[in-house]
């Protein structure tokens, strides 16, 4: 059985801020390099901007590759952050295997993380990931499922069981690439690796933007160098599944 080894924040970290303007929105971003990869939040903070609302957001990351929220926990960056920055929003990414291989502690270090957001004032939103390409070496492990389908829906259902456990607001990402995945097999949304591909960045974005700030994602002239046209079927992906938001 393949060994998952985890990465030390005191290793690998990569902290990216920018400090929060009068009437902006400060986020944090907690995860790895499925958030870095593509540069999630400043995808997302120009997607607020072009929004009709146009949301003015200011980032703060911490992302270093393969990190489990338990080393986000563990070696108290995230939480240094948090009582230093004071965000609006606290944005908790898993480590793409985190919840299958240890969805005990992937629960127990969102609640703490939690915890601390809450101790700042801030709303905490759990980020579900989406299930590893069909290549992939995990699926030759039971505990996988065997195909991304039962992975992704292993990985829902512990999202989903989290967020409502420590109450906070679940960005169903996961849940989005399977609906494009239905409705537009076409766009491609993972680079070849677990890692996303700029559609699968942008479906994100649109995700978590509909997810914080409850407008709707559809008719935002901000497309990442994306088609046009696949840009608004990914909006359109991102409000359906967000239709009815979970906290």
């Amino acid at each position: 059985m393949r060994r998952i080894r985890t990465i030390g924040l005191t290793v690998a970290l990569f902290v990216i801020a920018h400090t929060a303007t009068a009437g902006s929105v400060s986020v944090l971003f907690v995860g790895n390099s499925l958030t870095y990869t593509n540069d999630l939040p400043t995808v997302f903070k120009k997607f607020a901007a072009a929004s009709p609302s146009h949301v003015q957001v200011e980032t703060i990351s911490i992302t270093p590759g393969g990190a489990f929220l338990y080393d986000h926990w563990k070696h108290g960056q995230a939480a240094t952050l948090m009582h230093d920055q004071r965000p609006n929003f606290v944005v908790l990414q898993g480590q793409s295997l985190e919840p299958v291989i240890a969805s005990q502690s992937f629960s127990q270090s969102a609640a703490r993380l939690k915890a601390e957001a809450d101790q700042v004032g801030a709303k905490t939103v759990l980020f579900s990931t989406w299930a590893r390409p069909g290549n992939d070496a995990f699926y030759k492990e039971a505990r996988s499922g065997g195909s991304p389908a039962a992975m992704q829906a292993r990985l829902d259902v512990v999202y989903a069981t989290v967020a409502k456990d420590i109450g906070a607001t679940l960005a169903p990402i996961g849940v989005a690439f399977s609906r494009a995945r239905q409705i537009a097999p076409e766009v491609r949304l993972l680079d070849g690796t677990q890692h996303p591909a700029p559609a699968g960045t942008y479906l994100a974005a649109a995700v978590l933007f509909r997810t914080m700030f409850g407008d709707s994602p559809v008719g935002v002239n901000y497309y990442e160098g994306l088609p046009k046209e696949t840009a608004i079927s990914l909006q359109r992906i991102a409000e359906e599944v967000t239709a009815s938001p979970s906290s």
